[in-house]
């Protein structure tokens, strides 16, 4: 079977880290003899991924918001679970202050099975280093 990804695409985050991983978001827009993913008339929206840079918290690379990339590696599911309180946590820090009230049930002991699919990365290479700031 083949496992293997290449994909370009710009970094819309700041990277985060992770045990001794280095994650970072990537928007990607999709070739021309694809299917479009229309966000309005002239362009297309993008597709988002995160990269898993096993390792690579370490500190020997730095990756910025705006670095535009080319990735090698691999595609990788990973099961997980989250209270409800750690995905509200989430969203807040997104903009989102909507208050919900739970009454007697505690948001912490609300559980859910999740699941997410990232590239882990064996190759960077960078096209455009992107604003320095």
């Amino acid at each position: 079977m083949i496992n293997d990804v290449v994909l370009e695409g710009i970094v819309t985050r700041e990277p985060w880290k992770y045990t001794d991983d280095l994650f970072f978001r990537l928007a990607t827009y999709r070739d021309t003899d694809l299917p479009p993913k229309p966000l309005d008339a002239e362009r297309d929206q993008a597709d988002y991924i995160n990269v898993r840079v096993s390792g690579g918290a370490n500190g020997l690379m730095s990756i910025r918001r705006g670095m535009r990339l080319r990735v090698h590696g691999f595609l990788q599911s990973r099961d997980y679970r989250e209270s409800l309180n750690d995905f509200l946590e989430k969203a807040r820090k997104g903009g989102n202050t909507a208050q919900i009230d739970f009454g007697e049930v505690k948001p912490e002991q609300v559980l859910i099975d999740r699941n997410t699919v990232e590239i882990v990365a064996r190759r960077l290479i960078v096209l455009d280093a992107g604003d320095k700031k």
